[in-house]
């Protein structure tokens, strides 16, 4: 009996592909890693009222929103790890929230909302609000803490990291590791 060969011989696509999609991610990683350093180096330094800037949940909603739910969802585990360790929290808050953010805006923007700079800023303050209640979570339900006080830090919070969602939406939507399926339309 004689058997088949099976040659498997990666074309000259999928290496394009598979380099693009390589190149791809380093960037997204070397953007994650200068949005970290900006965040914590720089703006953390500079709070308003007492409360410091946190704009990484926009980043985490641009990157799903122009890479679609996958892309999206592997950016906000990557910006959710990087997110705890550098905050030096014991807990994995970021880690599950920032997956499901950019899943989420990954989703939407596929296959139900446009690519627009609106759209992005609704969804963009929505995710801080919502990574802003989530670090209030534990604190108004659990240690019975003032919930006015929690609700004015967690608007504050929001608004001083709305200004941010500008370049995040800019530099996710016109830097070169955009994918070939995201070439613009009339319709888009």
């Amino acid at each position: 009996m004689k058997r088949n060969k099976i040659n498997f011989q990666l074309s000259d696509i999928k290496l394009d592909e598979l380099w693009l999609k390589a190149r791809r991610g380093v960037l997204y990683g070397l953007y994650l890693v200068g949005a970290l350093l900006v965040q914590n180096v720089i703006l953390s330094h500079l709070p308003l009222f007492g409360v410091r800037v946190m704009f990484l949940p926009a980043l985490v909603v641009a990157a799903g929103l122009f890479e679609g739910g996958w892309g999206g969802g592997l950016f906000g585990l990557a910006a959710g790890i990087l997110s705890d360790l550098f905050f030096g929290s014991q807990s994995v808050l970021f880690t599950v929230l920032f997956p499901v953010i950019g899943f989420a805006s990954g989703f939407l923007g596929d296959f139900f909302l446009n690519k627009r700079l609106f759209t992005y800023c609704i969804m963009g303050a929505a995710a801080l609000f919502l990574a802003a209640f989530a670090q209030m979570f534990s604190l108004l339900f659990y240690k019975g803490q003032s919930s006015a006080a929690l609700w004015v830090t967690a608007l504050l919070q929001t608004l001083w990291s709305l200004p941010f969602l500008f370049p995040s939406f800019y530099l996710c939507r016109n830097f070169p590791w955009r994918s070939s399926r995201d070439v613009p339309t009339p319709y888009k």
